[in-house]
């Protein structure tokens, strides 16, 4: 992250847009356990298996309820199925472009209690 954001620095400085953005930031390093091993030794014979994983697709098949296109993909809007009091989080594009990160969930969950509040007839507070 910091590395990303030295960039980022460089380029506003040789932009000339220093003056337009706050002065810089740095999150503290992440600390790792001493004890945590942060190498492998891929001669020893011990290493038998490497799983590489690179992405997965979203089943829904489980559900057994109407509320999968013909896709499997599940038809909500905002998070809102169409079968009454179910509501899904976590689905790539949400409700915006920041739903796909973690950090864009924060807003679709304060968006998806206004709503159950709103169908439990309760209010916001």
């Amino acid at each position: 992250m910091n590395r990303f954001l030295k960039r980022a620095d460089q380029w506003a400085t040789e932009s000339g847009l220093d003056d337009e953005f706050p002065p810089p930031h740095r999150f503290p390093s992440t600390r790792a356990d001493p004890r945590t091993p942060l190498e492998l030794d891929l001669t020893s014979g011990q290493i038998t298996t490497v799983l590489w994983a690179t992405g997965f697709r979203p089943d829904h098949s489980w559900l057994e309820i109407p509320v999968r296109d013909r896709a499997g993909r599940i038809r909500h809007d905002g998070g809102v199925f169409g079968a009454t009091g179910l509501y899904v989080l976590g689905l790539l594009v949400l409700r915006t472009r920041a739903s796909t990160y973690i950090h864009g969930t924060a807003t679709d969950t304060d968006a998806l209690a206004g709503h159950l509040h709103a169908y439990l007839g309760h209010r916001c507070r």
